[in-house]
């Protein structure tokens, strides 16, 4: 009886564990947001200000603002695809990734994003697209 219990509790404990929303990776939502040159999906992973570099555009903006600039920027330069080439961390707690932004328009765009702990998540902190 009392195995049947331990088992039945082990089980119990694996299916919660299971079923447990584990924190995805931001890098791969980050990823996933730009390769569809979807600005509001990645809004959600900005923190309230962030600094920012488009072609036509440097400097620190809220997250709304930032919104509006990335969108252009999608509109301007569609992605064919965006591909995250190397992760790191940085000094300071950031974390960082570097990727390859592939547009419609025959421009190829390193893109930079450096992410830091605020709470409990992780959140844009900078974003460059040179």
């Amino acid at each position: 009886m009392k195995k049947q219990l331990t088992n039945t509790l082990f089980l119990f404990l694996a299916l919660a564990l299971m079923s447990a929303k584990l924190p995805a990776d931001i890098f791969k939502e980050i990823e996933n947001a730009i390769s569809l040159g979807n600005a509001r999906m990645m809004e959600s992973y900005m923190n309230t200000s962030i600094e920012l570099e488009t072609p036509t555009s440097k400097g620190i903006y809220s997250r709304g603002q930032a919104q509006l600039i990335i969108d252009k920027f999608f509109q301007k330069y569609p992605p064919i695809s965006f591909t995250i080439s190397q992760k790191g961390n940085s000094s300071g707690g950031s974390r960082f990734a570097v990727g390859n932004y592939n547009s419609t328009r025959e421009r190829t765009f390193r893109v930079t994003i450096f992410v830091k702990k605020s709470g409990t998540d992780y959140l844009i902190q900078e974003i460059k697209f040179e």
